[in-house]
């Protein structure tokens, strides 16, 4: 458990280890260079807790502390937790009856579940955050396409596993978590899932995920780390159809900002109304359309997702926002109002609704999504 400055949260993410019905054998706390009480509540209530211990150091970030605290400890299998989260008093006998069942001892390397977000005061403000057993390089690709393991918080993990890695890469700030799961993966190792929600993840001011802006900050990140040629190589190396394989590629060229080369691929398909990827095909040709400046066919290409699935939450954004700047404000409102109430924590919609109530006419000032959204959004900061 690294901890900075986490005076407020730390004896609630101790408690919730320390009530496992599974008992741990050792809460290894490295204070990372904390200013608050954060090292002296720890050694408090160490006076109970005889497994507890803390290391303390200069702040050098959550991954160096990791690894400090990975090379003290005694355990075949460790389960790491952000000092401001918490989990299910049964969240590691639920893993261990996982592992031990059917002899995956000797394949799976990580285990984690689904979760859900709470607030200060522990209050669950968010339905279940679901997520998917990955394995070798499909496994590589979909975390690298859409990471479900939002957070390190409640993943269990073979020492000896973190160990072939190298521990966590130091030199990453913000996303060391997904840096070690991508690499575990491109190892051919196995990540196992449980579809329950044991793990709670706090969202607050001060926590340093909570950002929209760091989080894509974080995804530029892994990107570059592993360039476009790599990802295309392992995306067709996939045992999936031609169709979700080429699919997936554009999606990687919008991220990489490759607009031209990403709408010629697409022109080039031909994708029926019936098939379940014709909204995927045509959400990211509009995205390309976008890019280019031509929002008239961008926006018959929302219209026509939207007859489709009256519920597609980005083309509703999307839509809203091309309604406005044409002066169609009833229409925009509608489009952004019906978005906010499928989903409620849709920042881009939410700043979209306040640009129409201030009658802005500025495109440039608008927020398009890029990207179709998950299933259930994160909470996250405005900025």
């Amino acid at each position: 458990m690294p901890a900075y400055n986490a005076e407020d949260f730390i004896e609630l993410a101790i408690a919730s280890i320390k009530n496992q019905t599974y008992p741990v054998k050792e809460i290894i706390v490295i204070d990372d260079g904390s200013t608050d009480s954060t090292y002296e509540i720890v050694k408090e209530l160490m006076k109970d807790h005889k497994a507890l211990k803390i290391i303390k150091q200069d702040n050098k970030g959550a991954s160096a502390a990791r690894n400090i605290g990975i090379s003290k400890s005694n355990s075949e299998w460790l389960l790491f937790m952000d000092a401001d989260d918490e989990c299910s008093s049964r969240l590691i006998e639920i893993y261990i009856k996982e592992i031990r069942k059917s002899g995956k001892h000797n394949e799976i390397s990580a285990v984690y579940s689904a979760y859900q977000q709470i607030d200060e005061q522990s209050t669950i403000i968010s339905t279940v955050l679901r997520g998917e057993k990955f394995t070798g390089n499909e496994g590589f690709c979909n975390i690298i396409k859409r990471n479900t393991i939002i957070s390190p918080s409640g993943v269990l993990v073979k020492k000896s596993a973190i160990i072939e890695m190298n521990g966590f890469n130091t030199s990453i700030k913000y996303v060391e978590d997904v840096d070690l799961w991508t690499r575990l993966l491109g190892n051919n190792h196995i990540i196992e899932y449980i579809d329950e929600p044991l793990s709670f993840i706090r969202r607050h001011s001060s926590n340093i995920t909570s950002s929209m802006g760091t989080s894509h900050e974080a995804e530029k990140v892994i990107l570059n780390q592993y360039g476009l040629e790599i990802i295309k190589e392992k995306l067709f190396s996939r045992d999936y159809s031609p169709l979700e394989n080429i699919l997936d590629y554009a999606d990687f060229l919008l991220r990489y900002k490759e607009w031209s080369e990403c709408l010629e691929l697409l022109n080039e398909l031909v994708v029926e109304k019936t098939s379940t990827y014709y909204i995927t095909y045509s959400f990211l040709r509009s995205i390309c359309h976008v890019e280019h400046k031509e929002y008239g066919k961008a926006l018959e290409l929302y219209e026509d997702i939207l007859t489709i699935n009256p519920e597609h939450g980005s083309s509703l954004n999307n839509a809203g926002v091309l309604y406005s700047v044409n002066g169609l404000q009833e229409k925009a409102k509608e489009a952004l109002l019906r978005a906010l109430q499928l989903y409620p924590n849709y920042l881009d919609a939410q700043y979209n609704a306040q640009l129409i109530e201030n009658c802005e006419s500025e495109l440039s000032h608008y927020r398009f999504t890029m990207r179709e959204l998950r299933p259930v959004l994160l909470s996250y900061s405005t900025d």
